[in-house]
């Protein structure tokens, strides 16, 4: 069945002019008008469109997925997709235009990415800008990847690929299930058969048999197949081998790290890798990851004593240390006779002596910037250290944290002692003295410091303070961020600083409202009032300054401009759109006190005595004559749900 074309059966031509009771000015390229009993919305020829506002929702786009198989969402903000009834039917609309037509029995947002569409007892997807993503045909479906649909006909189950636009797999299951959601994209199916369930890949072919019960719970997408049982027990699959691991011989099994399954065996727990090889024995009371810092290590418990293995089964240190073992930044924080001390993979230690305390902390607030370092504490003090360049800064500071201060090329810490701060880089080097009672961030390679007398500006890269803490405020300009703004008190007028610490004047601003495009209103004196105008970016004037009042389209599609208490509509070339003025013009949003921009859209809402009528950018009027104004959606736009 055909559905993308526009249906003109739901368009009512007007052949003469509608007296109505109530309209809207337009929004999203349509207006509500009412008369009688009945309401419905026009498009800006006048055609009837739709009756009902459902709701609204922004469009939406994914980024690729990440190794964990997450994706963003990113919402387009500056696009309203309306959601209507027109009839018994429903579509969605998008600046003037259909976007899924009205021929719907039901419209549903899922899982924010996906519209899902039904009628007639058939359903479909589509994206959330109207995208059809599968054809209209279907009993039901549910979305396994971005090509491939388990689709439902005639009873059954199948498969169909967007790309083959066929089913790949024919509709002779009970069901099947997929795991969309893992890191690695999968290439088997869970499918059921008789009551069973197996594993098939998208050719249809077999990769385990119909014999086991599934539960959709731990899914995976590699070789370890976790989401089975056989008889009711749990057992674990090694799909490439079709090797079956379960009880007695196999208990206690997770799948940790890179793909290892780990499993007990005679009491102890040992590693098997995705091709069946033992990595790790079977010797240990426990094998476990470092969830807040993973990595390719695994801590071990032997008889009571701690090591760490790598993934690959290799034994960095032998289980031979108490309680916990830290692994960060290859490296392991590893406690000895109650102090701790850090060693690197070959078991070296790096420090010259232990500490009360050695914590992994990280040089910036962003993950993927972030350089590792670890803090060290001795008694109610703490220092650093810096395993890239083996520096290690002694206890001396009661804090040390990663701070928003910024230099180009340079790493920051930022310190504190007895209610002072300073700054040190990651060479170990001091950068600012601890003296300062604030540090706030406020250009790339300067920070703001305050002391008791005021705040000033301490240049990092050349290390020397480049304004006094002598100022009340400093704060950078919003016309050139290229310089300060300072106050001090009782000084009249703002002075100007560049970065080299020199008074330069204040920089020049525009006269006017500045738009877009770079044009400006223009102002003229008449008596005690003001006449305002409006010239281009080029110096061309648009609209000539005689008019007691200016609104701008911030779109530039044209300016509103009042002249003894009547408007005259321009377009957006400065032109006006009809000989006629009027005495208001309806606005969706109006402006606010002493603003010069609106925002508006043709046809526009004008009324002339107490008639109101729709004037069209080619200055003339669609066929209504409205008595009284009404909101765009008189009881709300709600936001569609997920």
């Amino acid at each position: 069945m055909h559905i993308r074309h526009l249906l003109t059966g739901c368009f009512l031509l007007l052949s003469q002019t509608v007296v109505a009771q109530e309209g809207s000015p337009f929004k999203y390229g349509f207006a509500y008008v009412y008369t009688g009993d009945k309401g419905w919305y026009i498009d800006t020829t006048g055609k009837k469109v739709f009756d009902v506002i459902i709701g609204s929702y922004h469009p939406v786009s994914t980024t690729p997925a990440d190794g964990s198989g997450h994706s963003r969402i990113i919402p387009d903000e500056k696009q309203d997709m309306i959601m209507v009834r027109s009839g018994n039917k429903k579509g969605i609309v998008n600046n003037g235009k259909w976007v899924v037509p009205a021929v719907y029995d039901s419209i549903e947002m899922k899982w924010r990415t996906t519209l899902v569409l039904r009628s007639d007892g058939k359903m479909t997807y589509a994206d959330t800008y109207g995208k059809l993503l599968l054809p209209m045909e279907f009993e039901d479906a549910g979305i396994l990847d971005d090509d491939h649909f388990d689709v439902k006909t005639g009873g059954k189950w199948g498969v169909y690929s967007t790309p083959a636009k066929k089913l790949i797999i024919p509709a002779i299951y009970e069901g099947f299930d997929y795991c969309g959601g893992c890191g690695l994209k999968g290439d088997y199916l869970f499918a059921q058969k008789d009551g069973k369930w197996g594993i098939i890949d998208f050719n249809n072919n077999v990769l385990l048999p119909f014999e086991y019960e599934h539960e959709h719970s731990f899914m995976r997408s590699d070789n370890w197949i976790r989401a089975l049982k056989k008889n009711g027990q749990e057992l674990v699959i090694n799909l490439a081998l079709k090797k079956e691991y379960l009880a007695p011989e196999f208990s206690d099994m997770s799948i940790i790290g890179n793909g290892l399954l780990k499993a007990r065996k005679n009491g102890y727990y040992g590693l098997i890798d995705e091709d069946g090889k033992i990595v790790a024995d079977f010797r240990y009371d426990d094998i476990r990851e470092n969830e807040s810092n993973p990595g390719p290590y695994f801590e071990v418990t032997e008889k009571g004593k701690t090591g760490i293995l790598r993934e690959d089964g290799k034994v960095i240190l032998p289980a031979a240390y108490e309680g916990d073992i830290t692994a960060y930044a290859d490296c392991f924080i590893v406690q000895v006779d109650g102090n701790y001390t850090l060693l690197d993979t070959t078991g070296k230690q790096l420090l010259n002596k232990a500490y009360s305390e050695i914590t992994p902390m990280g040089t910036a607030f962003e993950r993927s910037a972030s350089l590792p370092l670890f803090k060290l504490k001795q008694k109610a003090l703490y220092g650093f250290y810096n395993p890239a360049n083996g520096k290690i800064v002694e206890p001396a500071f009661f804090e040390i944290e990663r701070t928003s201060v910024t230099s180009p090329a340079t790493d920051l810490l930022e310190v504190s002692y007895k209610e002072r701060n300073g700054l040190y880089n990651l060479a170990g080097e001091e950068v600012l003295p601890v003296i300062y009672q604030k540090l706030e961030d406020i250009t790339p390679g300067f920070v703001k410091v305050r002391e008791a007398g005021g705040t000033g500006i301490f240049d990092i890269s050349h290390r020397r303070m480049l304004l006094p803490a002598k100022f009340e405020s400093i704060y950078v300009a919003e016309a050139d961020s290229n310089l300060w703004v300072t106050t001090k008190p009782g000084q009249q007028n703002d002075i100007y600083y560049n970065h080299k610490g020199m008074v330069v004047p204040a920089p020049k601003e525009k006269r006017g409202v500045v738009k877009k495009s770079g044009g400006l209103i223009e102002k003229k004196t008449a008596g005690d009032g003001m006449l305002y105008g409006y010239t281009d970016n080029n110096g061309k004037v648009m609209v000539p300054a005689v008019y007691e009042r200016l609104l701008v389209d911030k779109n530039g599609r044209g300016f509103l401009a009042q002249k003894n208490s009547r408007f005259t509509v321009f377009n957006g070339a400065g032109q006006a759109v009809s000989k006629q003025t009027f005495e208001d013009v309806m606005l969706d949003v109006m402006p606010t006190y002493g603003s010069s921009t609106v925002e508006f859209t043709f046809p526009l809402l004008c009324r002339d005595g107490d008639i109101y009528r729709y004037l069209t950018i080619d200055g003339q009027f669609l066929p209504f004559e409205i008595r009284d104004i009404t909101a765009f959606s008189p009881f709300g736009i709600y936001a569609i749900p997920e």
